[in-house]
């Protein structure tokens, strides 16, 4: 299995509207940060995980022309903004792509980008519009999305559920700042473990840097990699301070599982 880091930034990405480079080195290209989605390759196929807003540019970079299956772990804007972006996709396949998504979520999509989860016109000749086919899942299910199973794990974002996903001896787990006791024992024996930790600081919605090593080494992973980035993270910095088997992600990293 080959893992590719599309983009490990944060909401606000790196440099930021707001605030630049923060805390980061502008010279070293490992802390210019895209939002966050990560592509997954295995026996052929491929998933995505959430639609950045900079998406189009992740697919151009990384010369990306088929996905077999979307995966979403949540609704909020930095994981969905980029669902138009598909529509190249969907030329390139002649074909809608599945979407596999908590109830909250699907809800969300429906309401906002409702024309993406409804059939073309049955005059149509080509793809017009980004095309999914919606597939709601549970907390602790185990699912195949493109033949690939897939187990969906219950994250708390404090003001949302989010879903985090293990496929194989690889997990996901982004925006998130609690998780049950079953979601801990669902990753049981995975080798890589890639985890949103937004800051060095406590913060109400995200893991920081602190709590995301104490969660590491409960779950022992034989690798693991921070990833959704803030601007006040320095990627050297960062990697100064961690682990030998803890890793700061960055844009365009390939893992191989």
């Amino acid at each position: 299995m080959r893992v590719t880091v599309l983009g490990c930034g944060s909401s606000a990405g790196t440099p930021s509207v707001e605030a630049g480079w923060g805390a980061c080195d502008p010279d070293n290209p490992k802390n210019r940060r895209t939002r966050p989605s990560l592509f997954v390759e295995h026996a052929g196929k491929s998933i995505l995980i959430d639609t950045s807003p900079d998406l189009r540019e992740q697919l151009l970079r990384h010369d990306i022309r088929r996905i077999d299956a979307v995966l979403y772990t949540h609704a909020h804007s930095d994981h969905l903004h980029g669902i138009d972006d598909l529509r190249g996709i969907n030329r390139l396949m002649s074909a809608a792509i599945p979407a596999y998504m908590d109830a909250q979520t699907h809800a969300s999509i429906r309401e906002r980008f409702g024309y993406v989860l409804e059939p073309l016109a049955e005059d149509a000749t080509m793809y017009y519009k980004s095309t999914l086919i919606a597939h709601e899942v549970r907390h602790g299910e185990r699912f195949q999305a493109a033949g690939i199973e897939v187990t969906a794990i219950e994250q708390d974002h404090a003001y949302v559920g989010t879903l985090g996903f293990r496929i194989g001896d690889f997990a996901y787990s982004t925006d998130l700042i609690a998780m049950h006791e079953e979601g801990f024992d669902l990753l049981n024996g995975i080798k890589v473990w890639m985890l949103g930790t937004f800051t060095d600081k406590p913060h109400p919605t995200h893991l920081d840097v602190g709590r995301a090593l104490e969660w590491i080494a409960r779950v022992k992973p034989e690798r693991a990699y921070l990833t959704h980035l803030s601007f006040g993270l320095d990627h050297q910095t960062l990697q100064d301070t961690l682990p030998d088997t803890v890793f700061v992600a960055y844009d365009g990293l390939g893992v191989d599982v």
